[in-house]
């Protein structure tokens, strides 16, 4: 009957006149509301219940599509009212109506077409402003859809269109925007971003005396979410739970009770309450937001109060509570396909087993959250949040490992383990081999976005800008990164290709070498749980997990930093006793991280190490196995250098790849490349935002970078020591001609200075010449673009190996960038060294490797010769900062055969000088006697 109904009313609605606007209006969503809009939640229909039938939303999308047929067959020169709002409303109207359908192509197809009808500028009558608000609008819908959806990058992008296209004048809606913004960076863990365009919306506030209660409540409330988030996942801080606290408590005191915002504060103010140890009032201020929930009806922020009431009885170790309000909000989530919030309920489910030692159970919902997080992680893969993501989000996979090495099963630990790790890494290489398999005019495309990308991350991390051109900078950075992401963006079948354990522990037995992947947990502080550190040791055929009791990130970041002031990481400049490393630290390391597992190695076997946490800062080499002495007698000590060959990695299948890989000096020309510079300019010459990353006393522009002397001497060596090998100093040394060498050489040898910037991985820089194509600067986002198998490449500059320590990555910094772009293995330094321990030490090293060594050899046998040749120099701050990652394998490199036949040449023609004369010394008395006879 309603079918039959329905229909006769739409029979009556298209037998109207076409020009009758009153009949057009009647049929408009204006007067004859939807049953579904943007602004309900739109999710809820998708669900087993949903609110509204779906006969009822199919008759509202047949009548919305007629409304706007009957206004755009009106004829604008005979309506004198304004109607152009009501054709855009109409659009407004459809895509709200079929993403309740779920016909998700169809909603995107009418954005478009509600795009392209706005840019064509209709000659209908229109209010003023009309276009600029419902641009807007469309946008933020689009982008709303898209974080419905889990399209994190593509939220991002819509969002920020719609900033783009709200006027100046619109300060609620610019600060409203700018916090969606925030919002959706937060939710990629990326809290530079989120906390940058937060203080936008904070300064446009104050800027402008914002009087809105509500908007100025949202914006302390946001405040002080971000700050509780962010220092739940990276440093728990009692002053910084009480900062949050303050926030959410201002927050409540300007929005009215019954309110979402208020109701949010509330929820936000019982978090921190709960972390804070105060529960009774953190119990009453969620209770007080579920009943908001259910009284609006809000199944979503209902489902989210329910996670925090489980984190809550988990902290009052009320178990079965717990379970019971966990499982109810995921059941919520679920029907509502929140993937965000799924994580979060997973992980917490995971977690309360764990603290239950329920194995079993756990390991189940770690399971289901980390396909979820693979599940949403699918939309960053070709963007730089698929990083900072990862870094949080693959907690729940290591909550996996610790649920399987409690269950003794050694094996699917390591294979869990390793899905954790270089993932970043190994994203950014699947870019290059999906770009590689693009079709010609994507492939221009996708190199054009590329280009212009690149231009504005290097506009960003060098010009002086003002505040309204690093925001407009920042936004095209986004949609530039959502653009590459749309042509990168894998098939979701197609998963992280690793390597089973049989072919790694295989490649290892054919190399003769072990390796050694650690676990370092990390316990949450706000539950009771023992550390379950562990290393994985693989040798000889066989894996052995070896315990490591008690020993946590945060122990083994306090051992680093007690080594020297360099590994203090407190920004600070180097004091002149930084070199004097402490033996003690680096003697507990060894005996809590190599000792217990070196029992299980055959002397002197090679080690491949896959750090964990604060050990990427140490270099496994220098460990002291025996310090005799005192605390800083590095003559009598004796460091895992002198026992075995090591070489570092980020994952285990990442170390049987490179592993397997050769060299073939005739498929490069030439062997090798080597820049350098060695002298600088004023710091005038180097860009602002580099300056920045120096110490102040050393960041005054009229000053100049210190020379490098040695760096003339290792470009001499290693003409020496290679007959075909390039070289660039000072002015011939351009980032152009490094680009040329990039496509060419077999080794590419860099010896300058290395910024690295404390908080922004991708402006760190490596300094070259410029030239009237290049700025000079070589940025590690500009190296990450390229696309090509490098053998080797040799970072002799300053703290090449140092960067931003990314969970699962190790440090962005540029040997980081180097691998990215195809580096089988570099060899970089991990703090500044003087400058001809470094030469001695790298032109031992390549002669080391033109001899046939293997490079983890060729390295070790470098430093020992230095310390053998240099005993007042015996500090590891002298030796010990080169560290090596990658394939090991050797490299068969062609010496100089030049300097050999002048050295034989040399000998013979010395030969025969020495012949002649003993044959003159020895004829000399006959020929007198002879001359005696003739003259007689």
């Amino acid at each position: 009957m309603l079918a039959l109904f329905l229909a006769s009313v739409l029979a009556t609605v298209l037998a109207l006149p076409p020009d009758d606007l009153d009949a057009c209006l009647e049929q408009s969503p204006a007067q004859n509301p939807p049953p579904i809009t943007w602004r309900g939640d739109l999710s809820e229909i998708w669900t087993a219940r949903p609110p509204v039938p779906l006969d009822s939303v199919r008759a509202a999308l047949t009548e919305v599509r007629a409304a706007r047929r009957c206004f755009r067959d009106l004829s604008p020169s005979a309506v004198d009212q304004p109607y152009l709002g009501n054709i855009l409303r109409t659009f407004h109207a459809e895509t709200a109506l079929l993403a309740a359908l779920r016909r998700f192509p169809e909603v995107f197809e009418t954005f478009e077409k509600a795009y392209s009808y706005l840019a064509s500028e209709p000659p209908i009558p229109a209010r003023d402003g009309v276009d600029s608000s419902w641009l807007f609008s469309l946008h933020q819908n689009h982008g709303f859809l898209h974080y419905l959806l889990g399209d994190l990058s593509s939220a991002i992008d819509q969002y920020l269109q719609a900033l783009r296209a709200t006027p100046a004048e619109k300060i609620d809606d610019r600060i409203t925007l700018l916090l969606d913004v925030g919002a959706l960076h937060q939710r990629t863990q990326d809290y530079q971003a989120a906390r940058y365009y937060y203080d936008r919306a904070d300064r446009l506030s104050q800027k402008n005396g914002l009087r809105s209660d509500p908007l100025r409540g949202r914006l302390l409330s946001t405040k002080a979410d971000f700050l509780l988030e962010k220092t739940l996942n990276t440093d728990l801080q009692r002053s910084l739970l009480e900062r949050a606290r303050d926030l959410a408590r201002q927050s409540r005191s300007v929005t009215p009770p019954g309110t979402e915002r208020h109701a949010r504060a509330s929820l936000t103010l019982s978090e921190s309450l709960g972390y804070l140890g105060e529960f009774d009032r953190a119990y009453q201020l969620n209770q007080e937001a579920r009943r908001y929930a259910r009284d609006a009806d809000d199944s979503r922020f209902h489902a989210f109060a329910l996670l925090k009431l489980g984190v809550l009885h988990m902290q009052t170790e009320r178990w079965a509570n717990s379970e019971s309000v966990l499982k109810r909000a995921l059941s919520t989530v679920e029907r509502l396909g929140d993937l965000d919030y799924q994580r979060r309920i997973l992980r917490a489910l995971g977690r309360l087993h764990e603290l239950r030692k329920t194995w079993s159970t756990a390991e189940e919902y770690y399971r289901r959250g980390i396909a979820v997080i693979e599940t949403y992680r699918e939309s960053l893969t070709a963007t730089q949040w698929s990083s900072t993501a990862f870094a949080q989000w693959r907690d729940v996979h290591r909550g996996l490992v610790r649920t399987l090495l409690a269950q003794e099963r050694p094996r699917d630990a390591l294979t869990a383990l390793d899905q954790t790790r270089a993932r970043h890494l190994q994203d950014l290489r699947t870019q290059s081999r999906v770009a590689n398999e693009l079709p010609p005019s994507t492939r221009a495309r996708l190199d054009s976005l590329t280009r212009t990308l690149t231009d504005v991350r290097t506009r960003i991390g060098t010009d002086t800008l003002s505040d309204a051109a690093e925001a407009d900078l920042r936004d095209r950075e986004a949609t530039l990164m959502t653009a590459r992401q749309q042509i990168l963006r894998r098939d979701t079948s197609v998963t992280d290709r690793r390597s089973s354990l049989g072919p790694i522990v295989a490649s290892l037995g054919r190399q003769d070498r072990a390796l050694v992947s650690y676990f370092l947990d990390d316990p949450w502080p706000v539950y009771d749980r023992s550390p379950r550190s562990a290393a994985f040791v693989l040798a000889e055929d066989t894996l052995r997990v070896v315990s490591l009791p008690e020993l946590t990130q945060d122990s083994v970041q306090a051992q680093v930093t007690d080594i020297s002031p360099l590994f203090a990481q407190t920004g600070e400049p180097t004091h002149v006793n930084a070199m004097h490393f402490d033996l003690r630290p680096l003697r507990a390391l060894h005996d809590h991280l190599y000792a217990p597992i070196a029992e299980h190695l055959p002397d002197g076997q090679p080690l491949t190490v896959i750090p964990d946490g604060p050990m990427f800062h140490v270099p496994f080499s220098m460990l002291a196995s025996a310090t005799s002495g005192g605390r800083y007698d590095h003559t009598q000590a004796r460091f895992l250098l002198h026992e075995r060959p090591t070489t570092l990695d980020l994952s285990t299948s990442m170390a049987a790849g490179t592993s397997a890989s050769s060299f073939d000096p005739d498929t490069f020309t030439p062997t090798l490349a080597a820049f350098g510079v060695s002298t600088f300019d004023t710091l005038r010459a180097v860009p602002s935002a580099l300056r920045a990353t120096l110490p102040e006393d050393a960041a005054d522009s009229s000053l100049a970078l210190s020379p490098l002397p040695g760096v003339k001497a290792e470009m001499n060596a290693l003409t020496q020591l290679f007959g075909d090998a390039k070289t660039f100093l000072d002015d011939t040394a351009t980032e152009s001609r490094f680009r040329e060498a990039c496509q060419r050489a077999g080794v590419l040898h860099l010896a300058s200075h290395a910024f690295v910037h404390p908080s922004s991985p991708l402006q760190n820089a490596f300094l070259l010449r410029s030239d009237s194509a290049s700025d000079g600067v070589l940025f590690l986002h500009e190296l990450r673009m390229q696309d090509r198998i490098i053998p080797l490449a040799v970072l002799s500059g300053c703290g090449t190996a140092r960067g931003t320590l990314r969970g699962g990555e190790g440090m962005a910094g540029l040997q980081y960038a180097f691998r990215a772009m195809g580096a089988r293995s570099t060899v970089s330094n991990l703090w500044p060294t003087a400058d001809r321990p470094s030469v001695e030490l790298m032109e031992a090293f390549y002669k080391n490797l033109r001899a046939g060594l293997p490079k983890d050899r060729a390295l070790r046998q470098a430093k020992l010769a230095y310390l053998e040749s240099n005993p007042d120099k015996a500090s590891p701050f002298f030796w010990g900062s080169s560290v090596l990652y990658g394939s090991p394998r050797p490299m068969p490199m062609e010496g100089n055969d030049t300097g050999s036949f002048w050295s034989w040449t040399f000998l013979v023609l010395a030969g025969l000088a020495v012949f002649l004369v003993l044959l003159l010394s020895r004829f000399t008395p006959l020929l007198r006697s002879f001359r005696r006879l003739i003259s007689s």
